[in-house]
Formats: structure tokens, C-alpha cells, sequence
């Protein structure tokens, strides 16, 4: 039996999930059951630890979902319980979560008891699982797994499917939904809402995989624009390259930058950052979003025939550590390239701008953004005239409506007088 490839290890399958809920908005019976302790604390623990192919075989003969070829598992293993634990105080708790379908408490004479939890379909249940496990219950730490066969968790590698990228997502819009919503174009081999790792609310994007390149380029076609719940989407290629094996985070082996490397590398004033590799589909609000965790952001320009952007912030400090944390991150599908971007007024210093772009020219791809030649509107021939090019674009950073006024009388001489010629 398979399941489809992304995020399920987030879900639990075959590990203990690390990650306790994280807020109140649940109800947890308060005085009752607590948080997690994120370590087990001083929180008691018995010697009944999961076993999953015991576990799968007990779930089975008491008659649970534990999903099968057709459909994914609906039933969540629920142990290390205090030994006073009813079947509908179990019951009552997990159905804060969705509507459960059946519970059953068992007592095996050795080891403290434990239960099975079945859901009316497999999101609810995953949601139980990221919600309930290490939480707290009458001063024991709950352990919540799947009730699955092992072996059963194998992932469809879509590693070589194509990926559209999907924006703009309503906060409701669940795995389900998106995949439902896409399958009409062909066989979706997997659809993913990325959601943040502690709320584990929707971040507002998500993947969709197809095997066939026609079915995902007739998804972005037709999807785009459309209406998903209570909002219309934004569809566009999802250019989810690796760089690295084995790095399992979803940053494909990034490493960060050194903190004082690249506080050094410019000026003292300069709290501009510069975002190459930007997804045309990004927007401000995406921009702000991903970089307003480090501090006070004055601005965000985005050049989205050029795919890129620079966010203005108040203070070096914050800039420098965007760079340091977001370079190589994902951004709406694509993984970033953060560097240093203007630097204040000043000719040695603007020198540094056109430093800059020659190094970006010979960073992967971003001659396609017009850096190192002139189709794009990048600088291209002479160093001279890359230089103009970069001394000009500083000028044009610092104050645009002066440049523009300049373009403007410019163009204006340029007249032919006394009429058309």
C-alpha cells in the first residue's frame, strides 16, 4: 500500500511528531491535560511504547480502519494512558478535534493502557495526530502514532513529476480540497497545503503534482485565476530543484551564511536586501510575509519581469540577518538567493553594486534575469558601460523621480523640431 510523497513524515508515519499543538484554540480541557513538555519533563513514562506491528495487529482484530490499497488509515494508536482513562473520556477529548467513529480502550494486564481512535476520514485524523501527541494527560505524556502495518508507508516518488505551484490559498482549502479541485485535468500523483510546522496553519500555498507535463501545464492554464474556496488562485511552474541529498527539510542541503561574513561584505548604512530567483507569482504581501520576522521592513520592490526584489529594512542588523536565513529558503515555490543590495550614495560604494552583479552573473541562472547581458535589460558590453549601468540604477534607487524627470527632458530634446520629418 502507498500513500502520496509529501509532508507525511510531518503526519507522523513511522515517528513520534515533535511537535505538540501549540495554542488554546482547541480547548483541551483545561486542568486536566496539559501542553507537552517537548522532552517528557518530569512527566511519567511506562515501559508500553509503541510497537507497530503489534499495534497494527491489535487495531485490526478490534475491528479499526487502518486503512488498505483504496483509501488512507483513519486510525490513530493512543498510549502511555493513566489507568482511570475511559473509553468516552477518550472519546469526548479527541472529539474536540473531528468526529470520531469508534474508540476502544485496552487493558493488557502488564503495562499501562492503551487505546484506538477512528476518525470519520484520514485529515481528521492527522490533524489528532499533530495536535495530541505529547500532550499531556492526567500528568502523562500521551504517545499518538499511526495504527498502520508497517511497511504500509511507502511514498510515491514524484521526484520526476511536474510540480505546479499554487497560491493564494483560503486559510480552509485542506490537501482534499486542492486535489480535488485539480484533479479534473489528469491523474494527480500528489497535492500538498504547506502549512507552518507549529500552528500548523496554512502558510497559503501549496503543490500539485501530475506525472504527465500536458495534465500540469492544463492545470496552470485553467486553474489560474479560478476560485478555490473563498478566494481565486495563482498558479505557475514550481521549480523545486535539489541541491543537496539527504537534507529532508524541505531546503535541499542549504546551508546559512556566516553571520559577520556577510555584516563585513557592505557598508554600515546599507539595509537593503537584494532576493534573486522570485517566483513571477510573488507578490508583496509574500515578500513581506517570508522576511518581516527579522525585523522592520521600511520597503519591497519587485521586479517580477526580472525575477527579482529588494526588501528595505530599518536597521543592518535585520538585513544582514534575512540574508543569513533566507538565502536558499523556498519562496512560493522556487528557492531564493539573498545578498546585499544598494548600498548608500557614494561612488566607491556604488562600485560594490556592480561587483555584485558580476557575481550574480555567475550564480546559476540569473543571466536569464538580465544580469552579465543586455537582453533583459541588465548591463552588457564594456566595463565602462557596466559601470554607467550601475551608477545609474543607484541613482535611480535613491531617487526615481529625479531620474525620471532627467528621461524625461531628455526624451524631449530628442524631438524633431518644426514638425514631422
Amino acid at each position: 500500500m502507498s500513500f502520496n510523497s509529501y509532508g507525511y513524515g510531518a503526519y507522523g508515519y513511522g515517528q513520534q511528531v515533535a511537535t505538540p499543538y501549540g495554542h488554546d484554540e482547541t480547548g483541551m480541557m483545561q486542568g486536566v491535560m496539559g501542553p507537552g513538555t517537548g522532552g517528557g519533563g518530569s512527566c511519567a513514562s511506562s515501559g508500553g511504547a509503541y510497537n507497530a506491528r503489534y499495534h497494527f495487529q491489535a487495531a485490526q482484530n478490534a475491528g479499526f480502519d487502518t486503512g488498505s490499497e483504496d483509501h488512507q488509515p483513519r486510525t490513530v494508536y493512543v498510549g502511555n494512558l493513566d489507568p482511570s482513562i475511559t473509553e468516552d473520556f477518550i472519546t469526548t477529548l479527541f472529539g474536540q478535534i473531528g468526529a470520531v467513529t469508534k474508540t476502544k480502550v485496552i487493558f493488557d494486564g502488564t503495562n499501562d493502557p492503551y487505546a484506538f481512535v477512528e476518525f470519520a476520514d484520514h485529515y481528521t485524523a492527522a490533524q489528532a495526530l499533530q495536535a495530541m501527541n505529547k500532550r499531556v494527560l492526567l500528568e502523562k505524556e500521551m504517545k499518538v502514532n499511526w495504527a498502520t502495518e508497517p511497511g504500509s508507508q511507502a511514498k510515491v516518488d514524484t521526484s520526476k513529476h511536474f510540480h505546479v505551484f499554487v497560491g493564494d490559498l483560503s486559510p480552509e482549502v485542506d490537501n482534499k480540497a486542492l486535489k480535488d479541485a485539480f484533479a479534473p485535468f489528469g491523474e494527480v500523483s500528489d497535492a500538498k497545503v504547506i502549512r507552518d510546522a507549529t500552528t500548523l496553519k496554512s502558510k497559503g500555498y501549496g503543490f500539485v503534482s501530475y506525472p504527465k507535463r500536458e495534465e500540469a501545464e492544463r492545470a496552470i492554464e485553467q486553474m489560474n485565476g479560478q476560485w478555490l474556496g473563498r478566494r481565486t488562485i495563482r498558479t505557475n511552474w514550481a521549480t523545486r530543484k535539489p541541491t543537496g541529498t539527504g537534507a529532508g527539510d524541505g531546503q535541499y542541503g542549504r546551508s546559512e551564511l556566516n553571520y559577520d561574513d556577510v555584516y563585513n561584505q557592505t557598508g554600515p548604512d546599507n539595509t537593503s536586501v537584494y532576493v534573486g530567483n522570485v517566483n513571477s507569482s510573488a507578490n508583496d504581501e509574500d515578500l513581506r510575509a517570508a522576511f518581516d520576522k527579522f525585523g522592520r521592513i521600511l520597503e519591497v520592490r519587485i521586479f517580477k519581469s526580472q525575477g527579482y526584489a529588494f526588501v528595505r529594512f530599518d536597521k543592518k542588523d535585520s538585513a544582514c540577518n534575512a540574508i543569513c536565513k533566507m538565502n536558499g529558503q523556498e519562496l512560493c515555490g522556487q528557492n531564493i538567493k539573498c545578498s546585499w543590495g544598494r548600498t548608500p550614495e557614494g561612488h566607491s560604494q556604488q562600485a560594490s553594486a556592480y561587483n555584485q552583479a558580476q557575481a550574480y552573473a555567475n550564480y546559476g541562472g540569473y543571466g536569464a534575469y538580465g544580469y552579465g547581458n543586455g537582453a533583459s535589460g541588465g548591463p552588457g558590453g564594456s566595463a565602462a558601460a557596466q559601470q554607467q549601468y550601475w551608477n545609474y540604477y543607484q541613482q535611480y534607487y535613491s531617487n526615481p523621480q529625479l531620474v525620471q524627470q532627467q528621461w524625461q527632458s531628455y526624451w524631449q530634446q530628442q524631438q524633431p523640431q518644426g514638425g514631422n520629418q
